[in-house]
């Protein structure tokens, strides 16, 4: 064992004449062992072994933060979906996060169903609209929000932008969603 390993819980550390143990170490056996997934630290002057933990904690999402998710499920008036990236902070959330979309925050003008402005897989790119969570409550009101990426409700082959139409390269089945500026494919 070196400082800069990374040890998983009931890896031998080191013995117990070396060292007290410190956070997130134990004795069996003798032996210092490891409670935690981490990297050793040794304190040299009060010959402390302890564990420094690489669990990452979750990142608090603040209103306005620019997320990109995917729709998991629709029950309307409400899509749950799975945020796992926020571009204005530039993190992969590992694992994704809950959040929600109501038909409220789709759009400045009436929209009687989600289903008519998202679909099952769709990739948004949303932002979150009111403080706490998880689950975040997002928005996609503006141009520059929506769809990002559309799958075919019929083949799953994702869907290219047609003018103000999402039509399937493959079997040319059309659909209507409420798409971002910045929608990927095109064409």
């Amino acid at each position: 064992m070196s400082e800069g390993d990374i040890v998983v819980p009931g890896d031998a550390l080191g013995v117990e004449e070396e060292y007290l143990p410190g956070y997130g170490v134990y004795v069996d056996g003798g032996y210092l062992k490891a409670k935690l997934v981490g990297t050793p630290q040794l304190d040299m002057i009060h010959r402390v072994l302890e564990l420094k933990s690489v669990k990452r904690t979750a990142l608090p999402l603040s209103p306005k933060d620019i997320v990109y998710a995917s729709v998991e499920f629709i029950r309307d008036p409400v899509a749950y979906v799975r945020i796992f990236y926020v571009e204005n902070k530039k993190t992969e959330l590992q694992p994704p996060v809950s959040g929600v979309l109501t038909v409220s925050n789709i759009s400045s003008s009436r929209v009687k169903s989600l289903y008519d402005v998202i679909g099952y897989g769709d990739i948004l790119r949303a932002y979150v609209a009111e403080p706490g969570g998880p689950p975040y409550l997002l928005s996609i009101k503006g141009r520059e929000y929506g769809v990002l990426v559309a799958r075919c409700p019929k083949c799953l082959t994702p869907m290219k932008l047609r003018g103000l139409r999402l039509v399937c390269p493959a079997c040319r089945a059309k659909a209507r969603r409420k798409t971002s500026s910045k929608y990927a494919l095109r064409g």
